[in-house]
């Protein structure tokens, strides 16, 4: 880690004091929160030697591999990084960190793909062929050899895996996916828009939400500790998946997946406390859950909810929010529970108890 003097006190004394207590300060802390981030090391070691002992010594040759050897192998680098998303938390590179748990997730689902999913196999090995193809396609057009090298891909097959989405989807349809859930739209896709790829979620991250100001260092959305947690499920998830029940390692793996996978934040669910932290006007909190309360009381006795109601909530609401009524942003938000308890309010009406 590399402490750079304060700007402001640069070419004191008590500026280079002052930062070497920040410097200790930031190092303490790292030591503390990201090397112990998910600290099992008893419980990872036991793991991590049951399901070495999954994977073969055969090597990925010809072509021959079955599906359950490449989901075998799927097991190998899912445990390469999980080791590698610990390293990147303890020099606390949450960029790293996000990218490698995202890996981690991609491949534990492939794996789970190749055991649930028949002629899996021939949709590796025919993927493996096109992206070889696009690997060599500078060398190809430079030599003028594009149709010689097409033929020799042609052998591969033309079979390509879906998505992570289609995967998941096909896992499902085969009596796979336990403990898949919503992890390709809860994790991997919140990842892969905040962090992976350069669309507008993930530059928005170098631009201040209120002073609109931009930085170099982007404002992080996830946490290096759900990072990890996410990276050693995988290795639970995909070890079980191979294993299956009537492995005598079955059960820790279980367990070890679902102790991680449930303390494990997703970035929208981050993004969301960081809002609530921030933004939420505690002076309105008490007016607002007395209105709450007031609402609920008359929905017990018997009464509706009525428009001026619903928009008694909404000016609460943004005043609890601290975000500004004519703010074209957060607008469609406001609209939308607006309607929502709207919709409410004609249920009630509709009801029996009201036509009563």
């Amino acid at each position: 880690m590399t402490c750079l003097p304060n700007d402001q006190h640069h070419g004191t004394r008590s500026g280079y004091a002052m930062d070497t207590v920040g410097c200790f300060g930031r190092f303490t802390w790292q030591l503390i929160y990201f090397n112990f981030a998910a600290f099992d090391p008893f419980r990872r070691r036991r793991l991590r030697a049951a399901a070495n002992r999954l994977i073969p010594a055969k090597a990925w040759a010809a072509n021959d591999a079955t599906a359950e050897e490449i989901a075998r192998l799927c097991l190998l680098r899912v445990l390469f990084l999980q080791r590698e998303t610990r390293r990147a938390a303890r020099h606390a590179e949450r960029e790293a960190a996000a990218m490698l748990a995202r890996a981690s997730i991609e491949t534990a689902i492939s794996g789970m793909f190749c055991i649930h999913v028949p002629g899996a196999e021939k949709l590796f090995n025919g993927e493996g062929a096109k992206r070889t193809k696009r690997l060599l396609a500078g060398v190809t057009q430079e030599t003028d050899m594009a149709g010689m090298f097409d033929q020799a891909f042609a052998q591969g097959g033309s079979d390509k895996l879906p998505t992570v989405t289609g995967m998941v989807e096909q896992i499902k349809e085969n009596g796979g996916g336990a403990g898949i859930d919503s992890l390709h739209t809860n994790f991997y896709d919140q990842i892969s828009a905040l962090y992976v790829h350069g669309g507008p979620l993930g530059l928005l991250r170098h631009v201040h939400p209120k002073t609109q100001r931009t930085r170099e260092r982007p404002y992080s959305v996830w946490s290096a500790r759900s990072a990890v947690h996410t990276s050693d499920g995988m290795v639970g998830l995909l070890a079980g998946t191979i294993a299956g029940k009537g492995h005598p390692d079955f059960t820790l793996f279980v367990e070890y997946e679902t102790a991680h996978l449930r303390v494990t934040w997703t970035p929208l669910a981050f993004i969301v406390r960081g809002l609530i932290a921030t933004r939420v006007d505690l002076r309105h909190v008490p007016a607002m859950i007395g209105l709450v309360r007031r609402l609920a009381a008359e929905a017990r006795a018997g009464g509706s909810l009525t428009e001026a109601d619903v928009d008694e909530v909404i000016a609460r609401l943004k005043l609890v929010t601290g975000l500004e009524s004519d703010d074209r942003t957060y607008a469609p938000f406001f609209n939308a529970v607006r309607a929502k308890l709207l919709a409410l309010r004609r249920n009630d009406e509709d009801s029996p108890r009201s036509s009563q």
